[in-house]
Order: structure tokens, then sequence, then C-alpha cells
């Protein structure tokens, strides 16, 4: 985690372009809510090296074609000073029937303010349109924002445009922006691109691009890496540093960071409601255990990218999958209920085959799939990713 919080405006937004249709596509309302604490070292140009505790509560609250964001930072540096960062973002994309085949408008709104010790405090307010085009595995986007930002004088017009184009490969995400920002007086350009990979338990994302054509902005190359390893259900641990540019939008100025924490997850998303299922038959014995239990298998995909594996089966102790965007490696699910499993995953869009096994059973097709016989004669389910 970074000890400042910017909104930037360049390649993180490219690679939040790649979900889309992931966010409107949420069965129910649900909200996901975080706690990170961390330690840092910074070192903003023109201070000192310093070192900083941090604590972030995030809540994000989603329903079909929606989602809202509430996110705070207080950080107490080693001098005893501090600083409190809030910010509150929303998204609203169109419905599917409003515009032509693969297009997407979203229409996102943000509002944030910090405040420094011994310095003034800083807002901003603005609203951005952009058009989304997704054909499968890729797609692009072009948009713009304005809105108004002080520095705790008189407030300043901000302007920006941009595009950005995407690709995704199995479990890998690459994201290439550019864009043109005027804030009052100041202007400056930024081009790059971003990098997401998620493979089991562990994300890592990565950031490099340049600032050009810079007016009372900065200019140069920067970067940022992080990874987070998830340790439960509701913890997990992340590392990030790099460098990154003055945001003249938020306020903040450019620094290099270092950083590790824990991350608490306090609010799980629940995207089925039980009471409405029915537990999965059980047919008769088969002299298998409870390997030739009935199973059904549904897919979800999720705002953040991921897409969630839920299988209902009644089984005792594990429930596997194995499929191609595992390389054929079982997969144990998380139990959520008696008859609830999941686990969520970075699954490229298209046609896959997957097979689940119960308590070491056998590997079964999966009710929910459609049945086929794979090129070893063996039967898989085929199963449908948007």
């Amino acid at each position: 985690m970074r000890p400042a919080t910017a909104a930037r405006y360049v390649c993180t937004a490219s690679l939040a372009a790649v979900t889309p249709l992931l966010a409107i596509r949420v069965s129910a309302a649900q909200a996901i809510g975080t706690v990170d604490l961390g330690v840092s070292t910074v070192r903003y140009d023109g201070f000192l090296r310093s070192s900083a505790a941090s604590l972030t509560p995030t809540l994000t609250w989603q329903r079909p074609g929606t989602a809202v964001t509430a996110r705070g930072t207080y950080l107490r540096f080693e001098s005893g000073r501090r600083s409190l960062q809030g910010l509150v973002a929303a998204s609203l994309f169109t419905p599917p029937s409003l515009l032509p085949h693969r297009w997407r408008g979203e229409l996102s709104l943000s509002a944030g303010g910090s405040s420094y010790a011994h310095f003034e405090s800083f807002w901003h307010a603005t609203g951005e349109a952009r058009m989304h085009y997704v054909a499968g595995d890729r797609g692009g986007w072009i948009g713009g924002t304005g809105g108004r930002t002080s520095y705790g004088s008189a407030p300043r017009p901000v302007a920006v445009v941009g595009a950005g184009v995407w690709v995704r490969r199995s479990w890998v995400t690459l994201a290439a922006s550019a864009t043109r920002s005027i804030v009052g007086d100041t202007a400056y350009s930024d081009v790059g691109s971003t990098l997401h990979a998620s493979r089991g338990r562990v994300e890592l994302d990565g950031t490099l691009a340049a600032r050009l054509s810079s007016r009372g902005a900065g200019h140069g190359l920067y970067g940022e890496a992080s990874a987070t390893c998830t340790l439960g259900e509701r913890t997990a641990l992340f590392v990030s540093g790099g460098r990154y540019p003055t945001d003249p939008v938020s306020g903040s100025v450019a620094g290099r960071y270092a950083s590790a924490g824990l991350r608490l997850r306090t609010a799980l998303p629940r995207p089925y409601t039980l009471r409405h299922l029915q537990p999965p038959s059980r047919p008769p014995a088969s002299g298998d255990g409870d390997a030739g239990l009935t199973t059904r298998l549904e897919v979800q995909p999720n705002l953040d990218g991921t897409v969630r594996i839920v299988v209902y089966a009644l089984a005792r102790a594990t429930v596997e999958v194995a499929a191609d965007f595992t390389d054929w490696q079982p997969l144990t699910l998380r139990r959520v209920d008696e008859v609830m499993w999941e686990s969520a995953l970075r699954i490229p869009s298209g046609v896959h085959r997957v097979n689940v096994r119960i308590d070491g059973g056998t590997w079964t097709v999966p009710a929910g799939t459609t049945r086929a016989v794979d090129e070893f004669g063996g039967e898989v389910g085929i199963v449908a990713v948007p």
C-alpha cells in the first residue's frame, strides 16, 4: 500500500477498465470490507526519509451495474506528525440493451480530501464518462474527466482526456493507456502500462509509466509493484514499493516508498442467498462413498476481475476442481456452508473445461455444465465465463 493515496488518471485506470462487463453482472447487492494495517518508509521529493504506520479501512458496495467505494487512510509518521485522507467513488454502467453489442458506457464520480499536519488541506471532486469496448479477452476505452480541486486556496478546474487498451491471457492481464491532464495552469501527459497476475493465493501488480510534456507537475519515469498473499478467508499479507509522480488533482507530491502489512477482511461477499437454494440430490449408493453425489457448479464474475467458482455438494471434507484454467491441477475449494464451496480465481473469458471431485472420489462432470468427451475419451464439463 502506498503511503499517500492519490487520484491517479494514468495506468491504474486502464487496468480497471478490463472489467466493465463484470461489474454489471453481479447477481445481487453485496458489501466487501477490508482494513489494512501497515508500516512504510517514504521519501517525498524535497524531504528527508521518514517511517510511518498506516490504517486504511475500505468498504465497497456493489449491485448490478453499480459500485460504490469508500476509503480512508490514517498515517502517523515517526516525527509524530500525521495525515488523514478520504475518498468516495461511485461507478454506474449502462444496461446492455442501451448500446450496440460489446459497447458499454460508464459514468463515475469521485470526491476526496486530505489533511496534513502543519500543511494545507486539499480536496477534489470530479466526474468521468467512459466508453468501453469489450471483445472477450481484450478491449479498450476512451474517456474524459472534469471537476474541481483545491489546495486550500481558490478551486482550480480539472480536465483529463485519455484512452487505453487491454488484453487478458490466462491468469495475466496487460493494459496500456495515455492521458492528458490540465489542472488550472498545470498541464502534463502520462503514458504507461500495467500488469496484473493472479495464481492461487498470490496476486501481483506492476506499473511502469512516464510523465511527458509536463508544465508544473514534474517529469520522468516512475513505477510501482505490489504482491498480495492470501492466508485465509479473512487475512492476507501485502508488500509494495516504488516511485510515484506528483498528482495535482489530489495534492500529493512525488516520492519513493516501501510498505508491508496485514489485510483483514471485515465483510465477505455472499453472492448467493442459501435459503433460496435446494441442496443437491443424493443418488443411490455407487460404491464410491460420496464421490457419486450430484453436484452443481456455477460461475459468477466479480467486480475486482476475479471469477467466483461455486460448487454445491454434500461433501464431508473436501471439494476439488480441476480445469484448463488450473492447468488441470486439483484446486481445493473453501467451505462456506454445508452445501456450498467456493473459490475466486482469475479466469480468462471464454469456454472452459472443468471437472469436480468430492471427498477424494472420482472426477465427475458437475451439473450446471455441458457434458462433452475430451481428446482422451473421458468426460468433462463445458462452462462459459463471460
